[in-house]
């Protein structure tokens, strides 16, 4: 298996290499000496034992050295290394479409392939290189009516806008999107505000082949599918066919992911043997030679990759097409692993950045998982299912090869899944035994009618019938699946010892070859979960504390020692988000928190409770604890009818209450007073601010102080009552750090050593104010900011607090 072991070693170089600069001249000096040794130990005969190891060291060298250019060699035009834009200029790009733009109802989204950028007021240009995600959006506060540009791929444009680095993970756990444009080598983000700022240049900017073959045929498909069907079912068919997911809503995706059928919208090796198997009969029909029809086959291959976007679970299936049909030409036995392996290299020397993409890592361990032990059910249960005697044998064996193969990629790929989805899938190992056969033949029907609808409209038509209803039977059957209350386990990120604890023991139980290791392997299998249990144990009882970044909100997420789940605020709510679904109920997911224990609601602006009607909807909640404040609003109407529906205890705090309930925490709670927030409800001046819910958390030794958004009336009533006692160590910085709170009597009282102050990036709002941050700073407290940072994670043992690095 040369292949696959130089893949192993390659891997191995690019690990290191992607961590670690290596000096140039050391690696080619350390390269070329073992490369001499090598050809030495091959000439001398006597030294044939050293060519193996020495072999591998080169490999692993060549792969750290790839790896260094591919992670950190950027030429000096490079986008990437253009700073950001300031929030109140814009700098004009040009640049060429690379793709076919999506375009929404009020955007448009491409990858813009950088030339030009001219700084703003237009003093400096400069010439780049470098790829950016590229969004236009429709000026909802310009009055003109101002039609969309019609923007096609190939397409030389001009933009104003801003232009800035991708975003990165916001919080603990959550996908890094930035992280995974810089994998797929777009280093930059730029967004243009208004259809007015986009101006095309010229056009067809692209190679003949993408001009005249990939891209109009890509129109002429997604258009059929769009005129034949819609919803989720032209979705879906856009997905099988050709790699299209911009339209898949994200309910769809949510249950796809719940039922563990994935996989099914990616463009794979079920697509290239359809590919394989049709073009093989159409050119035997025709009496085509048999190493012509290999060439045309494997030239269609490799035109289709192009087509649906070279991800790499086309590239890898087609690669073991491709290789598959030269070894049947040239009379090849045909070894799994070597393939595989092949593919992996033509992959990471061409890019090792894909080491590290979702797709490369799902498609792969799927693939040698599903081989690797769907040859041990094989051996173990479906040969015995050829010699039962019963009815139904041929559908009995073919749902147990369907559902040994569903088990075989997902035993490989559990850890995986988990970490990307924080989620593992029980129901699709039932779900893939019809998901799989249907999906399979919706494709070979939508292959069919995108060949026929060249010739026939009408009996493309026909063919929309009958795939119609296919794909309206397995999507309700995927949501089904995905709707069962033991569909999915909601799981913890797996660390870097949980997998290698899996794998070990996966490989332990793969090499028992009989009865007599049986037992020794289980014992073998029970130590190294005791070993993984005992490094993972954590004897340090900690509070931890998670300032979340919902944006230009609030919220808040504490865990106690005994593991108690307190919420402080939910975020915010708008039009295209909710921070209660986006943000912390996949939070709570991935720390195993199934219940919310006690829910402060600081006050009823929306910033704050945006969230709340979701997490009601959806946790549960032990009590709430509130200053008692009315404004009444559809949005809190919905709130109390939960609250009452769910029957959840509600409890009114004011200034000199205190909770002591939980084991070594104190909550002192030390606003509002009752000439704030009235007993009806009625918040003083109208002001909900000023009527927000103040307290702090003791953890032994350590404190807290959460403000909500209380402003100067607020701190001053503070401290004239509580004075020296408002000294904490970590301060929630107020109102998001507007002009308004933070006064230089509150920051002398409270003394903080460290300040969190959350708030949206480029708010419309400006906060933080740089009034409040120059006080901050000049009090000697370390800030961090949400905004800028993400979100803040504190740690503490009730002596000392440490604020950890998540990212």
């Amino acid at each position: 298996m040369p292949a696959f072991i130089f893949s192993v070693f390659f891997i191995i170089g690019i690990l290191i290499g992607s961590q670690y600069i290596i000096n140039t001249a050391v690696l080619t000096a350390v390269y070329i000496f073992t490369l001499l040794i090598i050809v030495f130990n091959y000439i001398k005969d006597g030294y044939q034992n050293f060519i193996f190891p020495l072999s591998c060291l080169l490999i692993i060298l060549s792969g750290t050295f790839k790896s260094n250019i591919d992670f950190f060699y950027i030429p000096d035009n490079s986008i990437s290394l253009f700073p950001d834009t300031d929030r109140e200029s814009s700098i004009t790009l040009t640049g060429v479409i690379t793709g076919l733009p999506d375009t929404d109802t009020g955007k448009i989204r491409f990858v813009l392939e950088c030339r030009k950028i001219i700084s703003a007021g237009g003093s400096d240009t400069f010439n780049v290189k470098g790829d950016v995600m590229t969004e236009v959006r429709k000026n909802i506060f310009d009055k003109r009516s101002i039609p969309k540009p019609l923007l096609e791929a190939g397409d030389l444009i001009s933009l104003k806008g801003r232009l800035s680095d991708a975003p990165g993970k916001r919080n603990p756990g959550e996908f890094d999107y930035g992280k995974y444009l810089r994998t797929n080598n777009i280093y930059k983000t730029f967004y243009a505000g208004g259809y007015e700022n986009v101006s095309v240049i010229s056009k067809n900017e692209i190679g003949p082949v993408y001009r005249y073959a990939v891209f109009p045929l890509k129109i002429f498909v997604l258009k059929t599918i769009d005129e034949n069907y819609s919803g989720d079912e032209a979705a879906f068919l856009k997905g099988l066919i050709t790699g299209e997911r911009s339209d898949i809503s994200e309910e769809m995706k949510e249950s796809f992911v719940n039922a563990g059928v994935m996989h099914l919208i990616a463009v794979s090796g079920l697509n290239v043997a359809y590919i394989i198997i049709s073009l093989t009969l159409i050119l035997s029909l025709f009496r085509f030679p048999v190493i012509l029809r290999v060439i045309l086959t494997i030239a269609f291959l490799i035109f289709y990759c192009i087509f649906t976007g070279n991800s790499a679970s086309i590239v890898r299936a087609s690669i073991m097409g491709i290789l598959v049909l030269i070894a049947i030409v040239i009379e090849r036995r045909i070894n799994f692993y070597n393939l595989i392996g092949v593919a992996a290299m033509i992959i990471l020397i061409y890019d090792t950045k894909q080491l590290f993409d979702p797709g490369f890592i799902l498609s792969f361990s799927a693939t040698i998982s599903m081989v690797v032990f769907l040859r041990k059910f094989e051996f173990l249960f479906l040969n015995k299912f050829k010699d039962l005697n019963i009815k139904g044998k041929k559908i009995t064996i073919l749902l147990a090869a369907l559902f040994f193969t569903s088990l075989s990629a997902q035993i490989g790929t559990i850890p995986i899944t988990a970490n990307y989805f924080s989620k593992i899938s029980v129901i699709s190992l039932l779900a893939n035994i019809a998901a799989v056969p249907l999906s399979n033949l919706s494709l070979a029907v939508g292959f069919l009618q995108m060949i026929v609808a060249a010739f026939s409209v009408q009996l493309s038509s026909l063919i929309t019938e009958v795939n119609s209803l296919l794909l309206y039977i397995q999507l309700a059957f995927i949501k089904w699946c995905a709707s069962l209350d033991f569909a999915y386990i909601q799981v913890t990120s797996f660390s870097i010892a949980d997998i290698i604890c899996y794998y070990l023991i996966l490989i332990v139980l793969l090499s028992i070859k009989d009865k007599s290791r049986i037992v020794f392997s289980i014992i073998l299998c029970f130590l190294i979960l005791c070993g993984e249990y005992v490094y993972g144990l954590d004897l340090t009882r900690k509070l931890r504390v998670t300032f979340m970044d919902v944006g230009q909100g609030d919220c808040s997420v504490i865990q106690t020692p005994g593991n108690s789940t307190i919420l402080v605020d939910c975020g915010r709510t708008s039009f295209i988000s909710n921070s209660g679904e986006r943000t912390i109920e996949p939070y709570l997911g991935r720390i195993g928190s199934d219940r919310i224990d006690i829910l402060i609601i600081t006050h009823l602006h929306l910033d704050h409770i945006g969230g709340i009607n979701y997490l009601l909807e959806n946790f549960k909640i032990g009590k709430i604890i509130e200053s008692g404040q009315r404004y009444p609003s559809v949005f809190t109407n919905t709130m109390d009818s939960l609250i009452e529906f769910k029957k959840i205890p509600r409890e009114v705090v004011r200034s000199g209450d205190f909770i002591s309930e939980l084991e070594d925490i104190r909550f002192y709670f030390l606003f509002p007073g009752g000439e704030f927030v009235d007993d009806n409800g009625n918040t003083m001046g109208n002001n909900l601010n000023n009527g927000s819910v103040a307290f702090i958390l003791k953890y032994k030794d350590t404190e807290i102080f959460f403000s909500g958004d209380i402003e100067k009336e607020s701190e001053k009533f503070l401290c004239d009552t509580y004075s020296d006692f408002l000294k904490t160590d970590v301060l929630k910085v107020a109102h998001h750090g507007s002009i308004t709170s933070t006064t230089i009597p509150f920051i002398i009282k409270n003394k903080p050593e460290y300040a969190v102050i959350s708030c949206g990036m480029y708010n419309k709002f400006n906060h933080p104010s740089d009034i409040i941050l120059n006080r901050l700073q000049k009090s000697g407290a370390k800030i961090f900011r949400t905004d800028l940072e993400g979100a803040s994670v504190m740690e503490s043992d009730g002596e000392r607090i440490d604020f950890i690095e998540w990212k």
